[in-house]
């Protein structure tokens, strides 16, 4: 999953003209995918970095079909209960209610 979500976004900024996030164009700087909502080809990534510690990465949203990214400067743990809470929206996830999700280990999605 880490070598295909980190091969898809760089082909569309090769061949544009889907901009590369501007957190990404730091030296160093890389995407780890750790989240994806079925059915819409969003996907979660945690920022990385050279110095930049687990603990301390912040997430990137991507639209997934389409060029949209977002930054939002917290852990991915604070980032979902925000957005499952209301504390913040996304506008690349949308309106997700508590009440409308699932959490699926990739153990149980792919099959262990």
């Amino acid at each position: 999953m880490r070598e295909e979500r980190a091969e898809v976004p760089a082909r569309l900024w090769e061949i544009g003209p889907e901009p590369r996030p501007g957190q990404l164009e730091a030296d160093g700087a890389g995407q780890l995918p750790f989240a994806y909502v079925e059915g819409t080809g969003a996907h979660l990534y945690w920022l990385t970095g050279e110095d930049v510690r687990p603990e301390d990465r912040t997430v990137l949203a991507n639209a997934g079909r389409g060029p949209d990214w977002e930054h939002h400067p917290m852990s991915g743990t604070r980032f979902a209960l925000s957005v499952l809470t209301g504390g913040i929206r996304s506008d690349i996830l949308g309106d997700l209610t508590a009440d409308d999700h699932a959490f699926d280990p990739n153990d149980e999605t792919l099959g262990g």
